[in-house]
């Protein structure tokens, strides 16, 4: 059993942790991106797993910048971190900002994420793990 799936296991039973769904940009066979007819990638789900949103302060803070909403959210995962991936979290999809970090035993990666407006349509090509 990997570091992750204990994790999952875990998180399962613990509040803190809700549920979300890893989306990667789909891909054919020869390597290239899927796109939609408007020419945003697809996304195929990743993984099913766990993420937990950080409250910890910040480390870093901008002066010239306003506060736009994102959050720090860490996500349970085998994955290598993919600032192209989709985070279905809570009901919402949220865009990676930036990856901050990833612990060493492959379990877990730290991103800075921002939610995606509701009435905006994420192209997803199969919602199911192939």
């Amino acid at each position: 059993m990997s570091y992750a799936t204990a994790l999952k296991r875990a998180a399962r039973h613990n509040p803190a942790w809700k549920a979300a769904s890893v989306f990667k940009v789909a891909v054919e066979e020869s390597g290239a991106a899927v796109l939609d007819a408007s020419g945003e990638f697809q996304y195929d789900l990743a993984e099913d797993t766990y993420a937990l949103r950080d409250f910890t302060q910040e480390e870093r803070f901008t002066l010239h910048q306003p506060y736009d909403g994102d959050a720090a959210l860490t996500v349970i995962t085998a994955n290598d971190p993919n600032s192209d991936h989709l985070i279905l979290w809570e009901g919402q999809f949220h865009k990676i900002l930036e990856v901050l970090g990833a612990d060493a035993l492959r379990g877990t990666v730290r991103y800075r994420v921002k939610a995606l407006p509701q009435d905006e349509a994420v192209p997803i090509r199969h919602s199911i793990i192939l």
